[in-house]
């Protein structure tokens, strides 16, 4: 880290979580200098989400990460069905089957519609294999143990003053665009005075209120449960209700429980809120604590003003359930990473930023508000006393409560949330006047529709569509009667866009995306589609780059 208490750079990332973190990545790979800081001393040392999903892995499969990723977490051969229980100790009641993640990479039927499934690790094995990759790119500066105090821009840009946490030396940074990725308190947004809309904040049950995360060392815990292991499970009982995720399959796991009335993470018996969830006493050693609020289906509203941007949870608040939060962000991240690089390159007008809150926003309204089904189908659960009763009336209500339960599927799947996210209505999208499949939160159907994600396709084994796709803007040339590309190409040198051009003769691939040529933008979206080279060439670039 520089000593220098003033520094200048295009771009200041405010939070290095998840989210400031892919961003981060996504614009260093792009060779945009930027600085990232974070009032933490390091990356995340208390469990956070624990799904990737596939969108998300697409991304980092973009970026060079996702073999990385992939091997973070549980064993690959790890069951990674989720089990709801009465108690560890207790009575199974249903169990979701899910494939281990060797399953899912080898089962054609997993990877029909990515080459990503998703992946069962938790964000605090993920964020340094991210700082890992910054690490090594030059024009990315990461500074742990610095946290905004104030910021003000005009037009010309953003002056910000951050204290180093050690020391309380003041710097000054100079910057032309400023994302905050700070969170749910987000510094960046309140002092924009935006406000979020939505639901959430009412303290009445489970995953509605206050709740305590609890990260936990409990080995002997698998010795004592009285049915087969899983990756995910939901206890219920009727003192009370938990939700615990495997960590790394050798002991640790993460607990999420109700907040007792009037007690806080500094009074709360973390410990004995756990055993309760394991009906035995077992040894158990509390890693440590974290108080947060579920039930929320927030969406600020704005995402930007000015040359300050944000992205993640300080525009979008999410309960666990569903796992969309965090994938959201790293969403939005790749959105805004290719815009950003855009304008800093100097071959997109800073209006391209602008479809940055167009195209995100609804999609932050359309992720919350499945959450908040998913998070209001588990409080409304209804659990009878005799639930955990060694008696037929017992075993009756076990198997009810179980037929009940083994409908949640979806929350576990929702391939519509991960994969089909469309941009349908943005500037930059040029329509062919072809309808987009309906939108659907848990079934995803391939489109080449401009608006929505380039379909995955495999050409062979381990010869994925999605990798033969460039870093940049991609024209796909999907026939050997595919028109002469020079027009466009030359229109986009002209304005130094950087592009690739992509022959793929088969058939296959052009009865897919239903045309002969389809542009698709560095997010692999689709931009535009046609059999002819448009009449204009550079009137598309001007569309599709927001000039």
């Amino acid at each position: 880290m520089s000593a220098d208490t003033n520094s200048e750079t295009p771009v200041l990332i405010v939070g290095a979580g998840m989210v400031g973190l892919s961003l981060a990545v996504e614009l260093g790979s792009r060779d945009v200098p930027c600085i990232i800081i974070s009032d933490g001393p390091t990356t995340a040392e208390h469990p956070q989400g624990n799904s990737l999903n596939s969108r998300t892995m697409e991304h980092y499969r973009r970026l060079g990460l996702s073999k990385e990723i992939r091997a973070a977490g549980l064993p690959t051969d790890h069951a990674s069905d989720v089990v709801y229980a009465t108690r560890f100790a207790g009575w199974e009641l249903a169990r979701l089957p899910m494939p281990s993640t060797a399953e899912k990479l080898s089962d054609p039927a997993q990877t029909a519609q990515t080459p990503e499934p998703i992946h069962r690790a938790n964000f605090f094995y993920i964020e340094p294999i991210l700082r890992a990759r910054i690490d090594a790119l030059p024009s990315v500066d990461v500074r742990f143990g610095h946290r905004l105090v104030s910021y003000e821009q005009n037009a010309e840009g953003v002056a910000a003053i951050v204290e180093r946490v050690a020391d309380g030396v003041v710097l000054k940074i100079a910057c032309d665009w400023m994302i905050g990725c700070d969170g749910a308190r987000s510094t960046v947004r309140q002092a924009l005075g935006i406000g979020y809309a939505g639901k959430g904040g009412e303290d009445e049950t489970f995953m509605r209120g206050r709740m305590l995360s609890t990260y936990v060392d409990a080995p002997a815990l698998a010795d004592i449960m009285n049915f087969p292991p899983g990756w995910h499970y939901w206890t219920i009982n009727e003192d009370d209700r938990a939700s615990v995720a495997t960590l790394d399959a050798k002991g640790k796991y993460v607990v999420l429980t109700r907040m007792p009335p009037d007690e806080d993470e500094t009074t709360v018996d973390a410990a004995a809120a756990f055993l309760r969830t394991v009906g035995q006493d077992i040894p158990v050693e509390v890693l440590s604590v974290k108080s947060w609020m579920a039930g929320l289906a927030l969406v600020a509203d704005r995402y930007q003003e000015g040359r300050v941007l944000m992205a993640g949870d300080s525009v979008h608040l999410f309960t666990p359930t569903g796992g969309f939060g965090m994938n959201t962000g790293v969403d939005d991240a790749a959105n805004l990473g290719w815009k950003l690089a855009a304008v800093v390159h100097g071959w997109a007008p800073p209006a391209l930023l602008d479809t940055y809150e167009a195209e995100r926003r609804p999609i932050g309204i359309r992720n919350t508000s499945m959450s908040h089904q998913f998070a209001s189908a588990v409080a409304g659960l209804e659990i009878p006393p005799n639930l955990e009763d060694d008696t037929p009336a017992g075993a009756a209500e076990r198997e009810r409560i179980g037929a009940h339960l083994a409908t949640f599927t979806e929350e576990f799947r929702s391939l519509g949330i991960q994969l089909g996210a469309r941009y349908d209505e943005s500037n930059l999208i040029v329509g062919d006047g072809t309808a987009a499949p309906a939108d659907s939160p848990f079934e995803y159907v391939p489109s080449a529709v401009p608006g929505g994600r380039a379909p995955h396709i495999w050409l062979g084994p381990d010869d994925a569509l999605f990798d033969r796709f460039g870093a940049h803007f991609t024209l796909l040339r999907l026939s050997e009667n595919s028109p002469d590309a020079g027009a466009l190409t030359d229109a986009a040198q002209a304005r130094n866009i950087p592009h690739e051009v992509v022959d793929i003769a088969e058939t296959q691939v052009r009865d897919a995306y239903g045309a002969n040529l389809v542009l698709l933008r560095p997010d692999h979206h689709i931009a535009w589609r046609g059999n002819e080279m448009p009449d204009n060439p550079d009137r598309l670039w001007t569309r599709v780059t927001g000039a």
